[in-house]
């Protein structure tokens, strides 16, 4: 046979029955036979049966409590208890008195318990056995069937007519069907409300797991804090996002893990405070971090703080922003380089015809090759303007750009700026991109003359250039995962320019592709803006990472060409 499982509601009515039927069978035998062993003589008592019938009682809590566990069908079972249950009280109504008996109250109580076991229909079960049992005793006794020699207590009967007896098991009878009704009908309520407590417990049960759930797996972090600010809670976006494992937070000030985070005099005052700072994680990653702080019930859930990463949404922002400005001074500049250059053509070719037509003294010629520097510089000066504000996209050819890196770092070697510098590279070979040979060559010449300036007593430049696949970057060519024709079956190429320099200032960082921001007395500010338009203008991204006194690192991804298309070398 199969075991009922230990949760079992009626497994566990038929434990507490068994145990409350020996009870109460036992204290009122005892009780009853001590007041009527008061009022009988000692020459009428005979306690054998009584023994018989405790012994009886025992034997079966015994066995019952045995057999529950093992029996498959606990219903049958309570039916078969049931039924020796009532034959065990008309024993004892038997041995103690048959119709003078004090004992025959215990018949409600079985009725009572079948109700209990098996809601009105066990009730009615007992109250039938109680019924039958009882009225046969009353006529046995009536017709002095009984046998005296087993009755604890024996008086001689007074006469019991027939009237008198129909009318005691007429209303003993209803009695035991009545209690059977009233009974059952508590149980069976009993047993609904324990099934909605049940399935509620339950849906609580789900609803607790659910929440769990949605709390680990939600993709902001969400972290509870004690009246003390003491971190409580931290999920699992939590963990990811800062580096710290509950293990390691749990307990500490919250201050501790985000320093400056939260003021009690002042975003606490609000119900509701939304809070922007920037954050370390464990690894020492720089990131930029958004907190809604909310009140919470008290005790250890006394403030609510959820946070999410805004790194990649500043960074987006702040190219929207550098965008937009580049386009607009742009705009300018192509106005306003043409309306210089044209008057710069004149006033130098003015200046050679003069230079070569007239008799000038060395004073003179002097000036005159200071005016044609100056022009010649303006007049790059110009050129420059104009790169930076549309970069041209003519000639966009195949090129290997391991030839283009190459070729730039060969003839920056050679310039002055270099004579400090060691440069190294590391670079994949068969790297192919489609643009503009001369201005990509532009964007590592401006990168090499930055890195040199950041180091003028020497230091190491290192260049690699590595193909990766588009979801392993982590974004795509145009700072996202969006393809970018024709290139979008194709990966990326990841070049990274590194430098040993003196690095850039936090309060600078997000100004060094601005046109015309320099910290050089010397430098005209479009270096480095000139080197995001073009990157730009290719499809791709630039990104860069400093920290003051600890070099640089300037990161550039470009789309791959497609394969299958023919190189020229450039």
């Amino acid at each position: 046979m199969t075991r009922s499982g230990p949760k079992d509601p009626l497994q566990a009515r038929l434990l507490a029955m068994m145990v409350l039927r020996a009870a109460i069978a036992l204290a009122f035998l005892g009780i009853s036979s001590w007041f009527q062993l008061r009022v009988s003589t000692h020459s009428e008592i005979n306690f054998h049966p009584l023994y018989a019938v405790v012994i009886a009682i025992a034997s079966l809590t015994i066995v019952y409590a045995l057999l529950i566990k093992r029996v498959s069908n606990l219903r049958l079972f309570s039916y078969v208890q049931i039924a020796v249950d009532t034959a065990l009280i008309t024993a004892i109504v038997y041995v103690t008195g048959a119709t003078q008996s004090y004992l025959q109250t215990l018949y409600p109580l079985a009725v009572i318990g079948g109700a209990i076991l098996l809601n009105r229909r066990g009730g009615y079960f007992a109250a039938s056995l109680a019924s039958i049992s009882f009225g046969v005793l009353v006529d046995m006794d009536l017709y002095g069937m009984l046998p005296m020699k087993y009755m604890v207590f024996y008086a001689p009967p007074a006469a019991l007519a027939w009237k008198d007896a129909l009318t005691t098991v007429s209303s003993n009878i209803l009695a035991f069907f009545t209690i059977a009704y009233l009974t059952g009908y508590l149980a069976e309520r009993m047993a609904r409300v324990e099934r909605a407590l049940e399935e509620r417990e339950v849906d609580l049960d789900k609803l607790s797991r659910l929440n769990r759930h949605i709390v680990e797996n939600i993709t902001s972090g969400i972290m509870t804090l004690d009246d003390g600010m003491r971190i409580t809670s931290f999920n699992r976006e939590a963990e990811n996002v800062t580096g710290y494992s509950i293990r390691e937070v749990y307990g500490r000030q919250v201050n501790d893990i985000f320093p400056d985070m939260i003021s009690p005099g002042a975003a606490l005052s609000q119900p509701e405070s939304r809070v922007e700072r920037g954050f370390r994680k464990k690894g020492g990653e720089e990131m930029y971090l958004g907190f809604t702080v909310s009140r919470g019930q008290g005790g250890d859930v006394a403030r609510i703080v959820i946070f999410q990463d805004l790194t990649r949404l500043k960074e987006m922002e702040e190219r929207i922003r550098r965008d937009v400005k580049l386009r607009a001074l742009g705009e300018l500049s192509v106005g306003i380089a043409h309306e210089i250059r044209n008057p710069l053509a004149s006033i130098s070719g003015s200046i050679q015809l003069l230079k070569e037509d007239l008799h000038l003294n060395a004073e003179d010629r002097r000036l005159i090759d200071i005016a044609t520097r100056e022009t010649e510089r303006l007049n790059s000066l110009v050129t420059d303007f104009l790169l930076f504000a549309k970069p041209a996209q003519r000639n966009a050819d195949l090129v290997d750009l391991n030839l283009i890196i190459s070729e730039t770092m060969e003839l920056f070697k050679n310039s002055p700026d270099a004579a400090a510098l060691r440069l190294e590279s590391d670079m994949e070979k068969d790297i192919f991109v489609k643009g503009n040979s001369r201005q990509l060559g532009q964007i590592f010449w401006n990168l090499f003359l930055n890195a040199a300036h950041a180091m003028r007593d020497g230091g190491r430049v290192m260049v690699s250039a590595h193909a990766v696949d588009k979801a392993a970057s982590g974004r795509g060519a145009r700072g996202d995962n969006s393809p970018s024709p024709p290139f979008a079956k194709g990966g990326i190429v990841e070049i990274t320019v590194a430098d040993t320099g003196e690095g850039i200032k936090p309060e600078h960082i997000n100004r060094i592709f601005d046109p015309f921001f320099s910290t050089k007395d010397s430098g005209t500010g479009l270096g480095l803006a000139i080197v995001h338009r073009i990157v730009e203008s290719h499809g791709g991204a630039i990104e860069v990472k400093s920290r003051a006194g600890s070099g640089t690192v300037f990161r550039i991804t470009l789309p791959l060409a497609r394969q299958g298309e023919s190189c020229v070398r450039a």
